[in-house]
């Protein structure tokens, strides 16, 4: 479904408010990791309902975007909240989002109602394939060398093949389009040279990697311009790539100092020794909330790790799951100058926002905020922000094919 003909509405509707207002989620609007809160999301989106308080932040937030591509991004937000149709996101034309050449390959090849193979029955894997099945795509197996992971995968339910396997069975498989779900791009490049050489399978029917099926490399850093003595916090650091990132777009100009948070053991230990090179980079063990506490954690070693609910993890009967502690950045970082605050932080960026008001307020930092972990963060992250300096100007960029990777600029 295309949005290019849709005139925005911020008033009266946004979610087809009407007469019977269900409830409001203009207060702290998300009691994150919460059963109760995500009930709540669930009943709103399904009644088309939201109420005046919600109506008038948004139009707040309207009135403060910065530009034409800002305005299609926020209305194709609010139709995908409303409704719950993803075509009003992936109809958005390319001249409305950050997509790499190698994302327009993926546009091209992994289309609604089309087949394909995952390579790695892993957590990459297994997150592209819940992905996939999100606009259409039918996964017809797992490819893995560990037979352990056959016939079926635990988790998914999807088959899993070995090489051999895809070999003898050519005749059925080779006309499909296969993913390598490895993010590490030598051993990326391995299982495609395998594939092509080894097993016959077209080099055009391969596609390549995770990060690049989804994100533009310049997220974060292709909208601003590097200033002088740059001070950087990133709040969810995972692999280390974005401080690296933040580095390079200072270029000559270098920078003062990185503040990095990262909730994950398995992704920390891996930062702390991959970030040791960089200099001028400090790194903590902590997840960013509003106050000090400790909380569950679904512990991944993986992007998706996340804080949730202590419903949540009794029903993974608290397998992958640890205690973190949070910290609010004014606390970690009181008195310390920043100028520039990226978060993406898997849904807990509202509270990580909260934590840092003072921070915020004093430094009037610049930011690169996601909100799309939930469909309402678009306009109650802008508003939260909005609250502290209501002349920051808000614009939305996003940078990926379904609703994963929308990202706010903050200034």
């Amino acid at each position: 479904m295309a949005v290019a003909n849709v005139a925005i509405v911020i008033t009266p509707l946004l979610f087809g408010y009407g007469e019977d207002k269900v409830m409001s989620i203009s207060e702290k609007s998300i009691e994150y990791g919460s059963d109760k809160a995500a009930e709540k999301q669930k009943a709103l989106r399904g009644s088309g309902n939201a109420d005046e308080s919600f109506q008038k932040m948004a139009e707040n937030v309207y009135a403060h975007l910065n530009d034409e591509i800002s305005k299609k991004i926020f209305e194709a937000r609010r139709l995908f909240a409303a409704t719950g149709d993803l075509g009003y996101i992936t109809g958005l034309e390319s001249k409305y989002r950050n997509l790499s050449s190698d994302m327009q390959v993926y546009v091209e090849k992994i289309q609604k109602d089309s087949h394909c193979l995952i390579y790695g029955a892993g957590r990459a894997g297994h997150y592209l394939a819940g992905r996939f099945k999100g606009f259409g795509v039918n996964v017809d197996c797992f490819i893995d060398p560990d037979e352990s992971k056959g016939p079926v995968d635990k988790e998914t339910g999807i088959r899993v093949i070995t090489e051999k396997e895809l070999h003898e069975n050519i005749a059925v498989y080779g006309d499909k389009t296969f993913v390598v779900s490895y993010p590490v791009k030598p051993v990326a490049d391995e299982i495609r040279k395998r594939l092509i050489e080894d097993i016959g399978i077209a080099e055009d029917k391969i596609c390549m990697g995770i990060y690049d099926w989804r994100n533009n490399r310049g997220q974060y850093f292709d909208y601003f311009e590097a200033n002088d003595n740059e001070v950087f916090v990133d709040c969810g650091c995972f692999d280390g790539a974005t401080c690296y990132n933040f580095a390079g777009w200072c270029g000559h100009k270098g920078y003062d100092h990185i503040y990095s948070f990262e909730a994950d053991p398995e992704n920390y230990a891996r930062c702390k020794e991959l970030l040791a090179p960089l200099g001028k980079c400090e790194l903590f063990p902590y997840g960013t909330a509003d106050t000090d506490k400790k909380v569950y954690f679904a512990s991944e070693g993986f992007e998706t790790s996340r804080i949730i609910s202590k419903e949540e993890a009794e029903k993974r009967n608290f397998e992958g799951v640890t205690q973190i502690e949070t910290k609010a950045l004014d606390d970690v970082l009181c008195g310390k100058r920043v100028t520039f605050i990226k978060m993406d932080i898997e849904g807990a960026e509202y509270d990580a926002l909260m934590g840092a008001r003072k921070l915020i307020m004093e430094n009037r930092p610049r930011m690169a905020i996601s909100v799309y972990h939930k469909y309402e963060d678009f306009v109650t992250l802008a508003d939260l922000v909005l609250k502290m300096h209501p002349d920051y100007r808000i614009s939305f960029r996003h940078y990926g094919y379904d609703d994963l990777e929308t990202v706010m600029y903050v200034e």
